[in-house]
């Protein structure tokens, strides 16, 4: 699966996976950022990166991006199970009037 996901629609993911738009240190260990990639992200060097430093940052990007498609393959496997107990129910629910 392509990586290659919108800017606009992994910033709108990150602000959602993470609850703000900036990521701080901690919150980057939580999900995995090396230190030093965290590090050579923070162009202007405060407390936090902003969302376009993480854009920016191909590796940032790229970690963020993975973990947007899995939650979109979760996200379908869920809505594929979903529907295919909804076409049982609907078999057996014909199966039953049938008898």
């Amino acid at each position: 699966m392509s990586n290659n996901i919108n800017p606009n629609v992994l910033k709108s993911f990150i602000i959602k996976t993470i609850g703000a738009d900036k990521l701080t240190a901690n919150q980057a260990q939580k999900y995995g950022v090396d230190v030093n990639k965290y590090a050579e992200a923070n162009v202007d060097e405060n407390a936090y990166l902003e969302l376009d430093e993480i854009i920016q940052d191909a590796d940032l990007y790229q970690q963020f991006a993975v973990m947007y498609n899995e939650e979109q393959e979760q996200n379908k496997e869920v809505q594929d199970k979903e529907k295919e107990a909804e076409e049982q129910a609907k078999v057996k629910d014909k199966n039953e009037s049938g008898v």
